[in-house]
């Protein structure tokens, strides 16, 4: 079976498609990295994803273009990931012509990757194939961008057609868009409604989500309302210091927040994240988080971005995995991901 996993950057998909391939009854399991590493960064991002797999029992196989030369032994499953970078590598690879322009390269990337998705299926018990929603960025005017971008989207809705299965991830929350719903939550990546990140005793912070401008403020303070909460204070990520939201009822642009931490060193910066997610939910449990999800769209340019991008994302799943509600908001309507009203 395919069972593909979508989701925005720095989303947990990584962590939940581990988990799908882990499930597989394949005697042996490939994960076909796809990354070309050539710089710190891009060996940093290979050091974390080794150590999410580590004891696992998974065996890597460097695969950045000709997907189908994958050698899949006999009972094996694989897990590609991702699709982003393949994307990328095969656009991009200077052995087949870089003289033709954006449009065709791009067609001619997908006609490659999805004959090597056809092979992988086919000798493959399971294959696990990662995404990434990368369209949301709006610079749509530049050609190479835009041919990267419905090159994309094709691979994707090809993608989709062929998987037994589809998910999306959420704040770490995984949502099946396809397939059969008994089999929602795999093990390790879904807690259950009211717990933190430790299983222990029940919080009642809600955790509201969702791209900009889609209605999150007026659905957090339509959710206080039915509380009976109707005067408190508001802190605001894009304007008040740290300390107003470690008390303020209502704690919005909370990605605003995590930006003041982009500019430091990666190490640094994370433990400066963790020390501020520690002390919002140890000391204000009860409060409605509100964050917009910046993870959709093609990766930035700038280092800073990048981290901003990166730092937010993890943000977002530890705040949701230690929140008892959390709710995604699209133009102006709320989706439950988990818990809900009580």
């Amino acid at each position: 079976m395919i069972k593909v996993v979508t989701g925005a950057g720095a989303s947990g998909k990584s962590s939940f498609a581990e988990s799908l391939l882990e499930q597989s009854e394949a005697k042996r399991k490939i994960y076909a990295a796809t990354m070309i590493v050539w710089d710190d960064e891009c060996r940093a991002r290979v050091k974390k994803h080794r150590q999410m797999r580590e004891k696992k029992g998974f065996e890597t196989a460097e695969r950045p273009v000709d997907l189908g030369e994958l050698f899949v032994p006999e009972d094996g499953a694989v897990l590609v990931e991702c699709m982003s970078n393949l994307a990328a590598n095969e656009m991009y690879r200077e052995d087949v012509g870089m003289e033709s322009c954006a449009e065709l390269r791009a067609a001619q990337a997908g006609e490659r990757i999805l004959r090597g998705l056809r092979l992988l299926a086919e000798a493959a018990r399971d294959l696990v194939v990662v995404t990434n929603e990368v369209f949301g960025d709006i610079k749509l005017t530049e050609e190479e961008t835009a041919a990267y971008q419905r090159l994309m989207g094709r691979l994707n809705r090809e993608l989709f057609s062929m998987a037994g299965e589809v998910w999306e991830v959420v704040c770490g929350i995984p949502v099946q868009l396809k397939g059969k719903k008994e089999q929602t939550g795999a093990a390790g990546t879904e807690l259950a409604a009211g717990q933190n990140k430790e299983g222990k005793e029940s919080l009642h912070m809600k955790f509201i989500t969702g791209g900009a401008f889609q209605g999150k403020r007026d659905f957090a303070e339509q959710l206080l309302a039915r509380e009976g909460v109707l005067e408190y204070e508001t802190a605001d990520g894009a304007a008040d210091p740290i300390e107003a939201a470690y008390s303020r009822k209502l704690v919005v642009n909370v990605q605003d927040y995590v930006r003041r931490f982009a500019g430091l060193e990666d190490g640094e910066a994370r433990e400066r994240l963790q020390e501020f997610l520690d002390r919002l939910i140890k000391e204000n449990p009860g409060a409605v988080a509100v964050m917009d999800e910046i993870g959709c769209g093609i990766v930035p340019v700038g280092r800073e971005e990048r981290l901003w991008r990166d730092l937010a994302g993890e943000a977002a799943q530890t705040l949701a995995a230690c929140s008892r509600d959390v709710y995604r908001v699209t133009g102006g309507l709320a989706q439950v991901l988990k818990g809900g009203e009580r």
